[in-house]
């Protein structure tokens, strides 16, 4: 499995062991603890396009979601119905959030279904270099990029919090990251703050998939068959959720990261932004505090989630036997399972 490193540079950075982090912290993940509460909060639902735009980023990030990704690969795009968009995105937030908001033996179901969903992303760089998620700077590279913006997203929403809170909240991240094998990340908030400014930012280089995923919340694909709908009808029906995902990454992505997607906030941008900013500052604060926690209850209770369906520990092992049928074959690697397929 290929395990060069072209994309950080972490391999210095000092790392706990998952078990030297839980003998020092205790469990920073349960209900209660400020990572639950970030969780939970509404805030999260900001952070959701951000991370799905920093996971692009990188060279290797990107390049893995062109050539591997059933839904945003480079080749299908631009044909896939909004449904398909809907699904993929809901997987993310399910494998991220419900890693978060489980306990015991669903949440360590999870972590395995996050983990072997990546095992087969790999592939080679234009400069030759070979890739792979599991790659240690790239798997931790891509756990910052989901831990930064749920931060982000409660510090600009409800405000500055206090050093302890973030520090607990980080190191329960950190936790949860342990248990999908992420190493490499600093072991405090204050380094990690350092990490995300000179080692995550600089690498964060390849704007294309970024760029594609940007434009659906201003031009949403069709559904499937229903061509016949007026796209600025379509458009407007979604107009609460395009605009959402729009404001969230104006307000949570780098100024730099904007710069590179080519974002320009018009006034009217501007005007939404502030708008937000005015709700979240008057309305009462139980109105907010467990909204996307109550949301994603619901789902894990109710919802046909991916790890007990097309992410099931079966399916996953066919789609890995598949897989090593196509290699010993010569083939082309078959894209992963998907709700749809």
């Amino acid at each position: 499995m290929p395990t060069s490193s072209p994309h950080t540079n972490t391999a210095a950075t000092p790392s706990m062991s998952a078990q030297e982090r839980l003998d020092r912290y205790g469990d920073r993940t349960g209900a209660g603890s400020p990572m639950q509460t970030l969780m939970r909060d509404a805030s999260a639902f900001y952070a959701a396009m951000p991370i799905l735009i920093n996971l692009v980023l990188s060279e290797a990030g990107g390049r893995g979601v062109q050539e591997h990704d059933r839904v945003v690969n480079l080749a299908n795009r631009d044909n896939v119905p909004f449904e398909d968009f809907v699904g993929r995105f809901i997987d993310t937030a399910d494998l991220v959030a419900g890693l978060a908001l489980t306990t015991g033996k669903q949440r360590v179901l999870i972590a395995e279904t996050l983990r072997e969903i990546h095992r087969h992303v790999e592939g080679t760089l234009d400069n030759g270099d070979r890739y792979h998620a599991w790659n240690r700077d790239l798997w931790a590279w891509s756990w910052a990029g989901i831990i930064m913006p749920v931060l982000q997203a409660y510090e600009q929403l409800h405000g500055p919090q206090s050093p302890e809170f973030l520090e607990d909240a980080y190191i329960g991240a950190l936790q949860l990251g342990d248990m999908i094998g992420i190493r490499g990340l600093p072991d405090t908030y204050a380094g990690g703050l350092e990490y995300w400014k000179n080692q995550w930012l600089p690498l964060a280089v390849a704007p294309g998939t970024g760029k594609f995923l940007l434009s659906l919340a201003y031009d949403v694909p069709l559904p499937a068959g229903a061509s016949w709908i007026p796209k600025p009808v379509w458009n407007a029906t979604l107009w609460p959720v395009r605009n959402l995902m729009r404001t969230s990454a104006f307000l949570l992505l780098e100024p730099q990261i904007q710069h590179l997607l080519g974002m320009r906030a018009t006034r009217t941008q501007q005007l939404s932004i502030h708008m937000h900013r005015m709700i979240w500052r008057t309305a009462p604060r139980t109105l907010f505090r467990n909204l996307f926690g109550l949301f994603m209850d619901i789902r894990l209770r109710h919802g046909n989630n991916s790890w007990d369906r097309h992410y099931s520990p079966q399916a996953l092992a066919d789609y890995h036997q598949q897989v090593k049928d196509a290699r010993g074959q010569g083939r082309p690697q078959p894209p992963r399972p998907s709700k749809r397929h």
